[in-house]
């Protein structure tokens, strides 16, 4: 006979009870079964691609330089969804198998030197898009041991146990490597694309981004067969699927005790080129990824785990804020601290590390804000520029033509002049802010007159910027007007052949700048 107290209700500080006397003791199950695997269906991975990179992190972490995935519609009659991962790892014997397909089963349970930790990854990841799960692997020598976990078997059977572990003949889209996994989704009912080539494409980019650092060291994944190509949300990788981005600052890097160690925080932040992106029309911005993305990518072990908008204080999101981007790299043994769940794909950061990283965050937010907003502001006052441009090369026909070759770019605005040369049309301006005190720069290319216009110059601040940034009409027409005259004079320096003579003209043009900023700051 068992004595047992049920509570009924609390009263103040003291718990109230009633005693009960049962009969025989009842020993439940801690988990059934059939309720547990259809539970753990709904954990939650957010996309496919979320879950196949459980199976692709498991891959990484025996070692695999070659990853494949594949997407196929089966011959079955339902016409569902197959999707295989093949990879060329280290193999697994036949107790780490067994453990592979168990529900936190692992020989590195806690483990916080790599991708895994809890030994969920491959049946959670597997079951929570199909239901079955399928696994082939094999070493030098030991052939090719096969096991697997369906759910309809299971629950159909009752059962609480595994089919055991077996030897197989290699099936023929098992790879003929020294030793390597492959796991088969089968049955997949919970895949959100009705076309395997609609699902190849979506995981070429969801892995291309998740495994951006993965790539760029040399590691090889492949979808249907097609290269997945890094995509690095912050532009700055140059074989990034889009490059182009510029790094803002050096690295921040925060070093947390944690116990007996101490565990890193690296955060990296970029800007986009605005002067070259903004023109794109609007869904070339968001196939490129420009805009409505999320900002900040949260990587955990080189690897992405959340994507959206964390650390900035008061800051919230405007516009503006989709032309930088962050990334805060963190090693698991701070897992804790940013709140990382078995599935790995969210943070729920605790407000310690709130207080550490978003001050400085949210102070580079609100710079970089700033910055892209005076970026827009000058590329708005080019617009006349490229008006002058096209004028000019229309008119310069009739013109004599100027002498061929090169000329000498002073070392302090070759970097600029590099990045700002677009086209080879006989006219270029463009504003930028100058190591210089002149009002411009001229650059002489071939027979290409280039017009550096400095931002920081009282000319352009009181005389061309409010003409070009203005709303009327008629003040973009004088700045046209205005940048003409400044070509004109460019051109009549660019027909010069001796030395001397252009050395004369430069001197001349700084002089005048000099006189003009005097007369303007009067």
């Amino acid at each position: 006979m068992i004595i047992a107290y049920l509570v009924r209700w609390r009263k103040g500080d003291k718990l109230m009870a009633t005693r009960v006397d049962s009969g025989p003791a009842v020993r439940p199950r801690l988990v059934d079964p059939a309720n547990f695997l259809f539970a753990t269906r709904d954990t939650g991975y957010k996309t496919t691609g979320l879950a196949i990179a459980e199976l692709i992190d498991n891959s990484l972490q025996a070692g695999a330089r070659h990853v494949k995935v594949e997407a196929a519609t089966a011959r079955s009659a339902d016409r569902q969804i197959e999707i295989t991962v093949i990879d060329d790892g280290g193999g697994m014997d036949a107790e780490s198998l067994a453990e592979a397909l168990t529900f936190g089963g692992t020989s590195r349970f806690n483990d916080r030197s790599s991708l895994g930790r809890y030994g969920m990854g491959l049946p959670n990841g597997a079951l929570s898009r199909s239901r079955r799960v399928e696994v082939y692997t094999w070493r030098p020598g030991t052939g090719v041991l096969w096991s697997r976990l369906d759910i309809d078997e299971l629950v159909n059977a009752d059962a609480a146990v595994l089919p055991p572990v077996e030897l197989v003949e290699r099936p023929g889209f098992v790879p003929d490597t020294d030793s390597g996994t492959v796991v088969r989704l089968m049955r997949c009912d919970r895949v959100e694309y009705k076309r395997s080539s609609a699902l190849a494409r979506r995981l070429r980019d969801d892995l291309g981004r998740i495994y951006r650092h993965f790539l760029a060291d040399g590691v090889s994944l492949q979808v249907n067969g097609q290269p997945v190509v890094a995509n690095d949300p912050l532009c700055l990788q140059p074989q990034s699927k889009i490059a182009g981005g510029t790094q803002f600052g050096d690295d921040l890097l925060y070093e947390i005790p944690v116990g007996s160690t101490v565990g890193t925080i690296s955060v990296t932040f970029s800007e986009l080129p605005v002067d070259r992106w903004h023109a794109l029309s609007a869904q070339e911005k968001r196939t490129m990824g420009v805009t409505a993305g999320p900002p900040i990518s949260v990587v955990r072990a080189s690897r992405e785990i959340d994507r959206g908008w964390f650390f900035m204080g008061g800051k919230r999101r405007e516009n503006y804020d989709d032309w930088w981007r962050c990334e805060i790299r963190f090693d698991p043994i701070l897992d804790e601290l940013f709140g990382i769940t078995h599935a790995k794909q969210a943070i729920s950061p605790r407000p310690e590390l709130w207080e550490i990283i978003s001050p400085d965050l949210e102070t580079i937010a609100r710079a970089l804000n700033s910055r892209v907003r005076n970026r827009f502001l000058l590329v708005k006052a080019t617009e006349p520029l490229s008006a002058a441009e096209q004028q000019a090369a229309r008119a310069d026909a009739s013109l004599p033509s100027l002498p061929r070759g090169r000329r000498p770019i002073p070392e302090e605005i070759k970097v600029l002049v590099d990045g700002l040369i677009r086209h080879e049309a006989p006219y270029q301006i463009a504003a930028a802010e100058l190591p210089t005190m002149s009002a411009y720069e001229v650059v002489v290319r071939d027979r290409q007159v280039v017009v550096l216009l400095n931002t920081k110059h009282p000319w352009y601040r009181d005389l061309y910027g409010p003409l070009a940034m203005s709303e009327s009409g008629r003040d973009h027409d004088l700045a046209r007007q205005v940048a003409l005259t400044v070509l004109a004079s460019a051109r009549a320096e660019a027909t010069l052949q001796r030395q001397v003579e252009r050395g004369h003209a430069q001197q001349l043009r700084q002089t005048s700048a000099d006189v003009l900023a005097t007369f303007m700051n009067a």
